[in-house]
């Protein structure tokens, strides 16, 4: 549970710097990947957060090609995959994808031209944050 508090502490910052700059900086994924890398060997290598490592960073390369998604948000889905596994991560990314559009498409209508970009650390870290408010009410219950 500490490595989760840490991780999304270090995912907020990461948040900020990609709305104030629009990008996302290597220290912070390095962090996060530690932070995985040390959950994982804790773990005894589970084979959900192997596979986490690869998995949503593909889904996101597709995106890629039509230059939709940045490459630090691609290595921002290998910590997130490297820290949940890959089925959380995939519902995490999916869902952050869905809020992404659904926002820029608010942002179009209400200024009346195309957005051109839009930082999408923040929606990651709200499934992330809501991902982990989940998995520990599941775990320890409600009062």
């Amino acid at each position: 549970m500490l490595l989760d508090i840490i991780f999304l502490g270090i995912l907020c910052l990461t948040t900020v710097l990609d709305i104030r700059y629009r990008r996302i900086p290597n220290y912070t994924i390095i962090i996060m990947i530690m932070l995985g890398v040390i959950g994982l060997v804790a773990e005894g290598f589970p084979s959900q957060r192997l596979i986490g490592c690869v998995f949503p960073a593909i889904v996101l390369l597709a995106f890629n090609k039509q230059r939709q998604i940045g490459f630090g948000d691609i290595k921002l889905a290998i910590a997130i995959g490297i820290q949940y596994g890959y089925l959380p991560a995939s519902v995490i990314l999916i869902c952050a994808m869905l809020l992404t559009s659904c926002y820029s498409l608010f942002i179009r209508h209400k200024k009346g031209r195309e957005v051109k970009t839009v930082p999408f650390a923040p929606f990651i870290t709200i499934f992330c944050l809501l991902f982990f408010i989940l998995k520990h009410l599941l775990i320890f219950g409600y009062p």
